[in-house]
């Protein structure tokens, strides 16, 4: 009796339901990575209107556009079930964009990569940083302190003009109280002194040679 209700089980289980996919993420297309988007339909004296496109995923049933005024913070989305989108963005400024896959049959959402262009306006002599992409430490990571307690912070910083001249460390424990620790850095990475078992918050922001500013994004660690 107990084999024949064993194997029962086992049939039963066997012959369960597939497991539902989850959406994979897309790859993005254009506007082109690090780069000025000169291809942008005119609408006004202020404003273009810019053609995004990326590669389909699999397993998704629509698409949720983002793009992101890295200046004003300011957001634009768009929901699509299309592989091109169109959004009007104000000119003259850099943009980040990515986005997101949606399946019906799960609730999971992929996202991919962030890209960053910088919408041309007129034609300037001068062009805002992008903001600087944080790589280590890896946010929302657990680090191991070195023997002095020491942690290397290493960011990548981009600018069209190629004129990044200085970069502000900010750390804290508060993410809305950061606090500048080291100011006009021209590297691309600082080692300082940390608390054992403490969660720490940091950004970089970009100087340029014409005094334009760019913040990166706050991410967050934990020190063992």
């Amino acid at each position: 009796m107990r084999r024949s209700l064993l194997l029962l089980f086992i049939l039963s289980w066997s012959c369960g339901p597939d497991p539902i996919p989850e959406p994979e993420s897309v790859v993005l297309v254009a506007p082109a990575n690090l780069e000025a988007c000169n291809s942008a339909s005119l609408v006004n004296d202020n404003e273009r209107q810019v053609r995004f496109q990326w590669n389909a995923s699999l397993y998704t049933d629509s698409y949720n556009l983002v793009v992101q005024n890295t200046l004003t913070k300011e957001q634009y989305t768009q929901d699509t079930s299309l592989l091109i989108n169109s959004i009007i963005l104000p000119s003259g400024a850099p943009y980040r964009w990515f986005v997101q896959s949606r399946s019906v049959l799960s609730p999971v959402i992929s996202t991919s990569e962030n890209w960053y262009f910088y919408l041309e306006d007129t034609p300037e002599t001068t062009h805002f940083p992008y903001p600087a992409v944080l790589l280590s430490p890896e946010n929302e990571s657990s680090v191991s302190l070195t023997g002095d307690f020491s942690l290397f912070f290493e960011w990548e910083g981009n600018d069209l003009d190629n004129d990044i001249i200085s970069y502000d460390f900010y750390l804290g424990t508060d993410p809305n109280q950061l606090q500048l620790i080291k100011g006009n850095v021209t590297q691309n990475g600082v080692s300082q002194v940390l608390k054992s078992s403490t969660t720490y918050f940091w950004n970089i922001v970009s100087r340029d040679s014409q005094k334009n500013l760019s913040t990166s994004d706050i991410n967050t660690f934990k020190t063992n």
